[in-house]
């Protein structure tokens, strides 16, 4: 019989090495990460509940963020660790963290899950509880066969430099809510959100590009993220303000920090798109990217 444990919040901070080792053993085999960037934030933050198999080594773990705002749904995202896949630990967690839910949430509280590659078994569990395929995202790759991706054509009226950290904060906070208002995640980040990402170690100012208009107005975005150890380097954010759309600085900011991550000796770039979010999927698969893996966000509300 499987044993787990549930840990509140606030008890979640003593699992977090383990639970990264977990997920490092994950990655190993299946290339992708099973929690995102802001599953950690949470975790680390004490905002994250976590459904655990196992003591000193973790063989499963379901992390569940079920915020206090009924209009924000709950995120669940969950491993397995290889060697202990194919027994009913993947069953056992999402019963307990379904359980948790119905304790814990807010009334008619919308719940999303995570498959990351679109598991068949993932797939499965997450239809099993009732939540539907509601988004998908691809991965999109580029293998780095060139000290230069282009000549960055950029319109007169902007400008590019790098990010400084505590000086453009605000400004950047505002552009990207702005800049993805519709996005769930992304145009929803705040000041905290924003430290906890400068404090992770693959944090580096001289990859984040910004873009401004003659008035010195910040308008555009390019952050670039390479992972500690990582032979792949990341688009990981590109806006634009709306009132620039169909200039070009889009484009121009992506290439910049592709020209960065090319000269880092690193071996590809990757990135990450809503495929419904066309007009970028074109741009990125004109720019020489391709479809590597997708990931699909379930819903109780879809």
């Amino acid at each position: 019989m499987t044993h787990l444990r549930v840990l509140a919040p606030s008890e979640t901070v003593s699992q977090l090495s383990q639970l990264r080792k977990l997920a490092d053993s994950s990655v190993a085999v299946d290339h992708n990460e099973p929690f995102g960037d802001q599953t950690w934030v949470e975790l680390r933050a004490g905002n994250a509940w976590l459904v655990t198999t196992g003591e000193q080594e973790l063989t499963g773990a379901s992390a569940v963020v079920i915020p206090t705002d009924a209009e924000q749904p709950i995120l669940v995202e969950l491993v397995v660790a290889p060697e202990a896949r194919g027994n009913g630990l993947g069953r056992a967690l999402v019963d307990a963290t379904q359980q948790l839910v119905i304790d814990h949430a807010l009334d008619d509280q919308n719940m999303t899950a995570w498959t990351h590659g679109d598991h068949p078994a993932a797939r499965g569990l997450a239809t099993s509880i009732g939540l539907e395929p509601a988004r998908i995202l691809y991965r999109m790759a580029l293998e780095i066969d060139r000290e230069s991706f282009g000549e960055v054509k950029l319109n007169d009226a902007y400008t590019i430099r790098t990010f400084i950290p505590g000086e453009d904060d605000a400004d950047w906070l505002a552009l990207n809510a702005t800049a993805f208002a519709d996005h769930p995640e992304q145009g929803q980040l705040t000041q905290a959100d924003l430290d906890a990402r400068k404090a992770e170690d693959w944090f580096d100012p001289a990859g984040f590009f910004v873009a401004e208009d003659a008035a010195g107005t910040m308008v555009g975005f390019h952050w670039t993220k390479t992972p500690v150890g990582s032979a792949a380097g990341e688009v990981y954010a590109v806006g634009v303000h709306p009132s620039t759309q169909g200039t070009g600085l889009g484009k121009a900011l992506t290439i910049r920090g592709m020209n960065h991550l090319a000269s880092a000796g690193l071996e590809k770039i990757v990135l990450y798109v809503d495929d419904e979010n066309r007009p970028a999927v074109n741009l990125y698969t004109s720019l020489g990217f391709g479809i590597e893996n997708t990931d699909v966000m379930f819903s109780s509300n879809s």
